[in-house]
């Protein structure tokens, strides 16, 4: 008679053998993954697809194509220089400033119905009457993000 290691090893063997995903009704390890098809990237939110693969910040290159800023815009605009824009990890003032621009980014295309072209268009040209005459870009870059992000919540809700 095998013993109990013995036959449990031989079931995962001819289980294995077979590529069958459960066995008595539960999906293996790691195929719980494998299964569901992953999500292709433009489906993502722009929060998630704007950082850095892996990383907790924020891409200065992916926000600079998002907003079709070339590097050295996007580094006045940033207040660093352009060689700050390829450190590794981002210096803390460029990494605030890209954290408030995709935090006005994500609230604007909520307010444009997910129009991601539009929501940048505005963000980088549409000066506000509400703000003073100001663009959202020219907010965040004076460090007022959160007046622009109050302005688009009172449009999301009324």
């Amino acid at each position: 008679m095998q013993s109990r290691d013995q036959e449990a090893m031989n079931v995962a063997i001819e289980w294995a053998a077979q590529s069958r995903t459960s066995l008595n009704g539960r999906l293996r390890v790691g195929d719980e993954l494998r299964e569901r098809p992953r999500p292709r990237l433009e489906e993502l939110p722009l929060a998630v697809r704007l950082r850095e693969a892996g990383e907790a910040w924020y891409s200065p290159a992916l926000v600079g194509v998002f907003l079709r800023l070339g590097p050295e815009l996007l580094a006045q605009r940033a207040g660093v220089s352009v060689r700050d824009l390829d450190a590794w990890p981002p210096g803390l003032q460029l990494h605030a400033y890209l954290k408030a621009v995709v935090e006005v980014l994500v609230k604007a295309i909520d307010v444009h119905d997910g129009d991601e072209r539009l929501a940048a268009a505005w963000y980088l040209d549409c000066a506000m009457a509400e703000l003073d005459g100001h663009t959202a870009d020219e907010m965040v870059r004076a460090g007022r993000q959160a007046a622009v992000v109050e302005y688009l919540d009172a449009h999301l809700s009324g």
